[in-house]
């Protein structure tokens, strides 16, 4: 006789969001597939130097819930791994995963969490903002990296003595195809330009907005609390132009606020990229029969919040934008209806 503990579970993606839907499902007693393309769990969290609104380590975050995970026994963790296809037999899934040297191992699977996350706008196409072209405009997750060489111990030499942060680049624009807001921008770039000035005190932060959003407990004190207390300098307009001088970057925009021109002269560029559906998303979804939208994220079914499909669950920026706690809530939100799933009782049994 089969019991329900013999049922198991898919998780594609080892983020933040897919790792702690591994969790809940593998403490609930299910056995756990969880896949993830890269050689590391993780995800963008684990890239990440510092977070909003309390400045934790986002780090220690990744390493508890990957401590977590290796003490669980029916999570079984496949990296360097993909999905190459499935399909549904009865009320299961059959998957063929394929490793890095090319060797195919095929699982069942009641049910599958799809966590695959978000990838970053290419925003090259914003010519006039020399990404691509001026070695110093990096997008925000490579800004991520820098922040961290400036942690550590070393030479000064190289350090930027000032810094513009364009946010929206690429969101909230119909011309480029997005014309949704990334949610996430605001915060992170604030929380980029209080840790400019903790980790350069001499250097100038500016950011460019065409407004902040800080819709969240605490958001707003922290936005503020970088404005005035780390005295980050917003400037409300769109810059126009990038532009090199004498070894720097000239940056042309309008205070709107003030309704004049202005331009500054800076050593390094931070583009807060449009967050957009990570790439083959749209195919793997297709695989399991779950929904999307028109940009490619996942789509729940109606009612469901979780659900996108027959068996077939999603947590974290695979279906929108989500803030570090968000992604964690979602996984666990997800491995509920799982485990729900599993412990239903069919119809007729009493």
């Amino acid at each position: 006789m089969t019991t329900n503990l013999d049922k198991k579970a898919l998780v594609v993606g080892a983020g933040l969001a897919g790792m702690e839907a591994a969790i809940k499902i593998g403490q609930a007693g299910y056995e756990v597939y969880l896949v993830e393309k890269e050689n590391t769990m993780g995800g963008v969290t684990g890239q990440l130097f510092s977070s909003f609104p309390r400045w934790e380590n986002p780090r220690e975050l990744v390493d508890n819930r990957i401590q977590t995970i290796n003490q669980i026994e029916k999570i079984r963790v496949l990296t360097t791994t993909t999905v190459q296809s499935a399909r549904r037999e009865g009320e299961a899934f059959v998957v063929d995963l394929q490793k890095a040297d090319g060797q195919v191992e095929q699982v069942a699977a009641d049910a599958v969490v799809l966590a695959t996350g978000f990838e970053l706008m290419d925003v090259s196409v914003y010519g006039e903002y020399g990404y691509g072209i001026y070695p110093n405009v990096v997008n925000s997750l490579e800004f991520e990296d820098k922040l961290r060489e400036w942690s550590a111990a070393g030479s000064k030499a190289d350090r930027p003595k000032s810094i513009a942060f364009f946010k929206c680049v690429g969101s909230r624009d119909r011309s480029k195809g997005n014309p949704y807001c990334s949610k996430i921008c605001c915060m992170y770039t604030a929380k980029q330009a209080g840790l400019t000035k903790d980790l350069l005190p001499e250097a100038k932060a500016y950011v460019f907005y065409m407004d902040y959003r800080a819709a969240g407990k605490e958001y707003e004190e922290f936005v503020r609390s970088v404005i005035e207390t780390k005295h980050v300098r917003y400037v409300r307009g769109r810059p126009s132009k990038v532009l090199p001088e004498n070894g720097r970057l000239v940056v042309r925009a309008e205070d709107t606020l003030m309704g004049v021109p202005i331009e500054v002269e800076v050593d390094m560029v931070v583009l807060a990229s449009a967050i957009v559906p990570r790439e083959g998303t749209r195919v793997l979804a297709g695989m399991f029969g779950a929904l999307t939208d028109q940009y490619g994220f996942i789509e729940n079914v109606p009612f469901e919040l979780r659900q996108t499909g027959n068996g077939v669950f999603f947590a974290g920026a695979c279906g929108f934008a989500v803030e570090t706690a968000g992604a964690q809530a979602q996984g666990a939100a997800a491995a509920a209806d799982v485990v729900a799933l599993f412990n239903r009782v069919p119809q007729g049994v009493k």
